[in-house]
């Protein structure tokens, strides 16, 4: 006979996910230094925020993978709330593994609560970088910008869970948070831009009918009178060169660390801006996909979208200057618009670092150049 399994509703998991949460709230208002952070009080409106069920699971459950890692707390059994979020079916139709995980977690982060009853009031000092993070997203919420308090109580718990904080760690923690915010943290946004590189294009690679300028920092379309000027005219194609797409490459290729580059669009109609790996297609046209290599933003008719399969369409306004963010070690490649500070979005690679990968400018406009910043 097969297994019975009673499935979790969909009241059954918000009233747990509100337990968790309003036991741990009051407990982290009370032990971090309130001095610190104006309205610590905040935390204990969490519970009457807009954050949807989702967004609670996964928080529930990445506060107890972080308490597992944590030196400060041992009693959880090692990789088991481990969380991976690709072709996963909604809570309420998941089985009994997925039951059993929450209830793990909810035990642990119980436990964790009472045991913050035992520390003194106002005896955890969380540390300049986690304040300036937290008042930026205090601001926000009194702006009416912030969708959730959820991210607020997600930098306590994990600053409290380091015992060693090293460079960089808190943008991690608000990458791995991926709450979409109208405006990136100060401490956040520099240690994005401090891994810029200076890129230059590659007139090697470029498509015979795009016009770099000396400096390879400025690229447009060649307007093309066959009777007058074909660039086309006594050029030895390459492997290197593109022949179909109008695209260059950058001159550097990376096959390690983190990578931060800017590109001017303001006022063009259609670019595609992005990274490409070493050994991916370059001859004719083809689909400029991830499965060939190819992990671009896009901007065609009006409309942004991240060049996947299927096309995603994002809504979101038009960037005057795109940044783009590479992680070799991370696995990620993502964008911003650069003048507002807002992340657009962000592709997770598994990179081979035996390859390059290298930047990748695409434009088919005669009067308005993509320019390298």
């Amino acid at each position: 006979m097969g297994q019975y399994v009673i499935p979790i509703s969909k009241k059954q998991v918000w009233r747990f996910q509100f337990h968790v949460i309003r036991e741990l709230a009051p407990e982290l208002s009370r032990v971090v230094q309130s001095s610190q952070i104006r309205n610590i009080s905040l935390l204990t409106r969490v519970t009457e925020d807009g954050s949807c069920q989702e967004e609670r699971q996964d928080v529930i459950l990445q506060w107890a993978e972080e308490l597992n890692h944590s030196p400060q707390t041992g009693q959880i059994p090692s990789g088991k709330f481990t969380r991976d979020r690709r072709n996963e079916e909604p809570l309420d139709q998941q089985g009994p593994d997925k039951e059993e995980k929450l209830k793990e977690a909810r035990k642990a982060l119980s436990n964790w609560a009472w045991t913050l009853k035992g520390m003194e009031q106002n005896s955890v000092c969380p540390g300049e970088d986690v304040c300036s993070v937290l008042e930026d997203l205090e601001t926000q919420w009194k702006r009416g910008k912030l969708p959730s308090m959820l991210p607020v109580m997600d930098f306590i718990i994990c600053s409290m869970l380091q015992e060693q904080r090293q460079e960089g760690s808190i943008a991690k923690q608000w990458f791995r948070s991926r709450v979409t915010l109208n405006h990136i943290p100060d401490s956040v946004w520099k240690w994005i831009s401090k891994a810029s590189d200076k890129i230059t294009m590659d007139e090697k690679t470029a498509n015979p009918s795009l016009l770099l300028s000396p400096d390879r920092k400025r690229v447009k379309m060649a307007t093309i009178i066959e009777s007058v000027y074909n660039p086309w005219d006594y050029y030895e194609m390459t492997p290197k060169m593109y022949n179909g797409w109008w695209c260059v490459l950058g001159t550097k290729g990376f096959n390690s660390g983190r990578h931060y580059w800017e590109v001017g669009v303001r006022g063009k109609a259609e670019w595609r801006i992005g990274v490409v790996r070493e050994s991916a297609p370059r001859q004719g046209f083809f689909d400029l996909s991830p499965q060939r290599g190819y992990w671009t933003l896009r901007l065609q008719l009006g409309q942004l979208m991240a060049v996947t399969a299927p096309i995603t369409k994002l809504n979101q306004a038009v960037p005057s200057k795109v940044g783009v963010s590479l992680d070799i070690e991370e696995g990620q490649v993502s964008f911003y618009d650069a003048a507002k500070r807002r992340h657009i979005y962000t592709f997770d690679v598994d990179f081979d670092q035996s390859e390059k990968i290298y930047p990748l400018f695409h434009t088919i406009e005669t009067d308005r150049e993509l320019v390298i910043l």
